[in-house]
């Protein structure tokens, strides 16, 4: 997200800068542009993407009926952002952001809040830190699914594809998702 990759006409920005200005130009493009342009830098092929906006993750969560998250430490982020208040005045720009220490049951706006959280007190604050909430949340969605069984619930996965449409972007056919979900269940 944060790598720095030159754009053409536009000099160097964010590689997330590539997404927006394809989306810009092109509705839908994002991921494509964004694969294209990771295999550029690095020389290697990326055949395959799969974006997930917010809503989509919020979605997915909530249709799995949430996922258990131990959280480390307790957390509190004094400065979380209010959706929608950016033209507020300053002081009203902002959330206080409290999950206990412990085991917790979070829904997709919870988790959602929980990764994207830049401003915690703390160890918690750390770009490290938000990456570890980052693979915690991935890894208990994975968990919630393998314990659910869902390839075995054709009408489960219909559910949740329905309920994310208009929220993801992909150019992999139902075969290559399966064949990704099979090679994803084996990762640690």
């Amino acid at each position: 997200r944060d790598l720095s990759v030159p754009i053409e006409n536009m000099g160097w920005q964010k590689i997330n800068s590539v997404n927006a200005y394809a989306e810009m130009k092109n509705p839908g493009s994002g991921g494509l542009a964004i694969s294209q342009t990771v295999s550029d830098i690095f020389q290697i092929p990326v055949d395959y993407y799969l974006t997930v906006d917010f809503t989509g993750f919020e979605k997915i969560i909530d249709d799995l009926g949430g996922v258990k998250i131990n959280v480390e430490n307790t957390f509190d982020d004094y400065k979380y952002p209010i959706g929608g208040a950016e033209d507020a005045p300053w002081e009203q720009r902002w959330e206080h952001l409290h999950i206990d220490k412990g085991e917790q049951i979070m829904d997709g706006k919870l988790a959602l809040k929980y990764v994207r959280s830049r401003h915690a007190s703390g160890v918690e604050g750390s770009d490290f830190a938000r990456s570890r909430r980052q693979q915690k949340v991935l890894e208990a969605v994975k968990e919630k699914v393998l314990s659910l069984n869902i390839l075995f619930k054709p009408t489960t996965i219909s559910k949740i594809i329905s309920n994310i449409s208009g929220n993801y972007q992909t150019n992999l056919k139902i075969w290559e998702m399966v064949k990704l979900w099979n090679f994803a269940k084996s990762a640690k």
